[in-house]
């Protein structure tokens, strides 16, 4: 009979766990509650800052294309490369400098694919196999980023299940609606549970809110409740949110850039009266509004990544840190 200890150890000859120690993941089993614009956005400014940044897109609507501005690219394969990656057991092959020091593993509609490629095991062995499988894939490539950022899926147990082999610290985007609080944070919670056999070393750094006022204090309480109810107290809130901002939302995805990009990009609006004249289009103004939610991924990604480390000493100190 196959123990517990029997799958992680059988894990363990399958993945270098550290080799993997800075791979974060944007995990909620609901869609629509910012994962993907977190996850870029930390990336963009983590890789502005010299540090080498992967970004890992496991969404079948491949929206980090978006985020980037490469979608309909030459580049864009949306998630071709990536299943073939995780069919023949190779190492992933990203785009190169999306933006300087930012690669990117692209997602898309051919991920669709990937669960049936992975098939069902037939007994524990075979599915630690199945679901380390993005962790053996990234294995080869790790060494060459300081970070490696996944975007989750939502809805999507097989792919979910991927992503939470191949991480270490998991931080959980929430917004206020019951939905993404309640029936998101289950789902994650379930998956979750089922991983840690395969990988015992992932860790919850906590959940952000997304799109919310910056002094939601009753929605911080409902959110902390569902968290500590939910995951059990394991994943504390993080003092700083991503503000509510629809303009800067639908200038990021049009103009296929990130909040610091559209912050950088004010400085060159036009005036009203070149505007009123006819020689400017209003569709060229960058809302000023950028300035504010760009700094809220700054504070965050600065708290996010001072957490982390604080949490590695921890592990290290406690001697589970492999």
């Amino acid at each position: 009979m196959t123990t517990p200890l029997d799958i992680a150890a059988y894990a363990a000859s399958l993945v270098n766990w550290s080799e993997l120690g800075h791979v974060y993941l944007f995990a909620n089993g609901k869609g629509g509650v910012g994962k993907t614009t977190i996850t870029t956005n930390i990336g963009g400014l983590a890789a502005a800052d010299g540090l080498r940044v992967l970004i890992v897109d496991l969404n079948v609507q491949g929206n980090v294309a978006e985020d980037l501005g490469y979608v309909d690219t030459d580049a864009d394969d949306e998630g071709k490369g990536l299943l073939a990656a995780v069919a023949l057991g190779h190492a992933v092959t990203p785009i190169r400098n999306v933006r300087p020091n930012l690669d990117v593993v692209p997602g898309g509609q051919y991920l669709r694919r990937v669960p049936g490629v992975i098939g069902s095991p037939i007994d524990d062995m075979e599915r630690a196999k199945a679901v380390l499988t993005l962790a053996r894939i990234l294995e080869p490539v790790a060494d060459q980023y300081d970070l490696i950022l996944i975007d989750s899926p939502p809805e999507n147990e097989a792919m979910m299940q991927l992503a939470l082999g191949a991480s270490r610290f998991i931080t959980v985007p929430v917004k206020s609606d019951v939905s993404s609080r309640k029936k998101g944070l289950k789902a994650l919670a379930k998956d979750y549970k089922a991983m840690r056999t395969y990988n015992p070393y992932m860790t919850l750094l906590g959940a952000v809110l997304f799109a919310t006022g910056t002094n939601a204090t009753a929605i911080r309480k409902k959110v902390r409740a569902d968290v500590e109810a939910t995951l059990g107290g394991a994943a504390p809130i993080f003092d700083n949110v991503i503000r509510h901002a629809e303009a800067v939302a639908v200038d990021a995805r049009e103009r296929g850039k990130l909040a610091y990009e559209l912050e950088a990009a004010v400085s060159e609006n036009p005036a009203f009266w070149q505007i009123r004249a006819g020689l400017a289009d209003q569709k060229s103004v960058v809302t000023k509004t950028s300035a504010s939610v760009s700094e809220d991924f700054a504070a965050l990604a600065r708290e996010l990544f001072s957490r982390a480390a604080a949490t590695q000493q921890d592990l290290v100190a406690e001697g589970v840190w492999p």
